[in-house]
């Protein structure tokens, strides 16, 4: 509390001004401690005189008395604490009493009253502890690169929370210039947990220069950096998706003798996975083990996650297994990265037999858990599971969000159930969950398959008047049903609609368009022609799906000489693939054998 109290004084005017000794200190508690003992008296005065003026005296007594005893309890009892505090400590450090700075009092007053429902608790804290209002803003406690260990002092701290105030706020080089310049005084001697808080600060905001000078200046004064610094620089880094910046710190620490722990090998683990490049993170576990380090979870964590971004089923089961003969006790994220790598795969089965194993090692599937297995279904097309499983989580208590809504909805779409995949939307609305466009496009997707241009009209219209902005996915999902009828005319329209929100046209729309050009009637092979050429001087790749619907509108020979136009030798090697995808004459025929664009882009 009384830390707390002396903030404005340190910090007044961007914090020019610091304490000058522990004098300083006495000398608050003192005058906090006096003003307690006035108000406490001015209190019973007022109490007296209130007594004369009752109509009942012995009622009026009692009521004084225990008026009087509360006073004394809540204001002079903490107000004699102070004041032996101030005799205790001041020492050698004896100051002038009978003055404030300018304005101090003013600050004082401001602070009783803002702190008033602290008080209530000062009897019991010691002289000179941190309250938990000052012990959150110590600011990385709970960081997970910190090692726990406390810092040498409380000046140091002080020192430490001041500095890296600063560096939120992002003053200029000259306030850090000032944290240099404060580690002469006697008041603040900053150690290493104070120079980590301050790098902390840094990197957080962006500055990794001044980071990096700090570190400088840190070896200057004598201060060895330790692991938890470099892992600090690492965490940062990987933040930033700079592995090759990670890894170059943590050799830095072999160079140095710094020792790297658990922290330090699963920071660059996590950076090289984070990236897809499973040989490198392998490599850094690999070397971890020979190190002695003993890995954790999060290491494995890091490989399983990369994995199920690869719909790598095979291999994020083995890391599962590996984790297991460890020791190491599997999350409900180690689970749900499985799942998620099955249902990448379109492997329901197998999705299904993990969420099983979750549930027998008493872990409780969460809503991502949900959402990945209804994905699952979706992908093999059994929008039945994909019900039985959005029951299960509800019947679980796990609380729906967009995520798993727009799963389901997707589930349906992929069968052109409208109905189903409508009433899921209406569900989501009613159940408080804000429909996002995802959920939206699954169900201008439903119509798409369909071939029912109206409700996805209503349903695009429905979207605008919740104020979600359509993206290129929900205009591709709208243009669809049009396209399946040849109205080239309106998709067009869309086109230009879109353009002029500045979206840009991608693959999904190109197919659409293309796809209305070949299904008119007459087709529309110039539209078509000039459509494709434009779209690739974008830069917009070729599929099977856009070759299909191309050879369609202008012919199979065309077709050709105009990828070859395009691409050259490269792309003159799409043609054949396309073919044999079997898009020739039926692509994008009513039923839609084009490219889906629903949830699966949710990011």
């Amino acid at each position: 509390m009384i830390a707390s109290l002396q903030a404005p004084f340190s910090c007044k005017d961007g914090m020019s001004e610091r304490p000058s000794s522990a004098g300083r200190k006495s000398q608050d508690r003192a005058v906090v401690a006096k003003l307690l003992c006035g108000l406490a008296l001015l209190v019973i005065i007022v109490d007296m005189v209130l007594n004369d003026m009752g109509s009942d005296p012995s009622t009026n007594d009692r009521s004084l008395i225990m008026e009087t005893a509360t006073v004394a309890v809540f204001m002079l009892v903490p107000a004699s604490l102070l004041l032996m505090g101030s005799k205790r400590n001041s020492g050698n450090h004896r100051a002038s009493t009978t003055s404030l700075r300018a304005g101090g009092v003013r600050h004082l007053l401001a602070n009783l009253w803002a702190h008033w429902p602290l008080f209530l608790g000062v009897a019991t804290l010691p002289v000179g502890t941190d309250t938990p209002h000052q012990k959150d803003t110590e600011g990385f406690a709970d960081d997970p690169t910190k090692s726990g260990k406390p810092a040498s002092s409380a000046e140091a701290a002080r020192a430490a929370r001041r500095a890296a105030l600063l560096a939120r706020r992002g003053q200029p080089s000259g306030e850090q210039a000032e944290f240099s310049a404060d580690k002469s005084e006697a008041w603040t001697k900053p150690n290493t947990s104070a120079y980590n808080s301050v790098i902390h600060a840094c990197m957080k905001s962006g500055d990794i220069g001044q980071a990096e000078a700090l570190l400088t200046r840190m070896r200057s004064d004598g201060i060895v950096p330790d692991t938890v610094t470099y892992n600090i620089l690492m965490d940062a880094c990987v933040k930033a998706d700079n592995a090759e910046a990670a890894e170059r710190w943590l050799s830095r620490m072999f160079q140095e003798g710094v020792p790297a722990d658990e922290v330090s090998y699963a920071t660059v683990i996590h950076a090289r996975a984070k990236m897809g490049a499973m040989a490198q993170a392998e490599r850094w576990l690999q070397r971890m083990l020979d190190a002695g380090v003993e890995p954790n979870i999060v290491s494995y964590n890091s490989l399983i996650y990369a994995c199920s971004r690869q719909g790598d089923v095979d291999n994020a089961e083995r890391w599962v297994m590996e984790a297991e003969k460890r020791g190491l006790n599997a999350r409900v994220t180690t689970y749900t990265a499985v799942v998620d790598a099955c249902a990448k795969s379109g492997d329901m089965a197998r999705a299904e037999k993990w969420m099983e194993k979750m549930r027998e090692a008493e872990i409780e599937p969460n809503v991502v858990s949900y959402s990945a297995m209804i994905d699952a279904c979706a992908k093999a097309g059994d929008p039945a599971r994909a019900e039985v499983w959005h029951r299960r989580m509800l019947e679980s208590g796990v609380q729906p969000n967009a995520h798993s809504f727009s799963a389901v909805i997707n589930a349906h779409a992929k069968a052109g159930d409208v109905e189903a995949a409508f009433w899921h939307l209406t569900s989501m609305q009613e159940a408080g969950v804000p429909a996002d466009v995802f959920a939206f496009s699954g169900v201008l997707d439903a119509c798409a398959k369909a071939g029912n241009t109206e409700r996805a009209l209503q349903v695009f219209q429905q979207m605008r008047a919740h104020g979600i902005q359509p993206n290129v996915v929900a205009y591709a999902s709208l243009a669809r049903p049009f396209a399946h009828r040849g109205d080239w005319f309106e998709v067009e329209r869309l086109a230009a609609e879109m353009a002029a929100e500045g979206l840009a046209m991608n693959e999904y729309f190109l197919y659409a368009l293309l796809l209305a050009y070949a299904s008119a009637r007459p087709r529309q092979a110039a539209r078509a022609e000039a459509a494709f050429c434009e779209a690739r001087a974008r830069g917009i790749e070729v599929n099977r799906h856009i070759f299909g619907a191309l050879a369609r509108a202008v012919g199979r020979s065309r077709c050709n000489q105009l990828t070859q136009l395009q691409d050259g030798d490269k792309d003159s090697h799409a043609a054949p693939v396309a073919g044999r995808g079997g898009m020739g004459g039926r692509s994008g025929g009513r039923g839609g054998t084009g490219p889906g664009v629903g949830h699966a882009h949710r990011p």
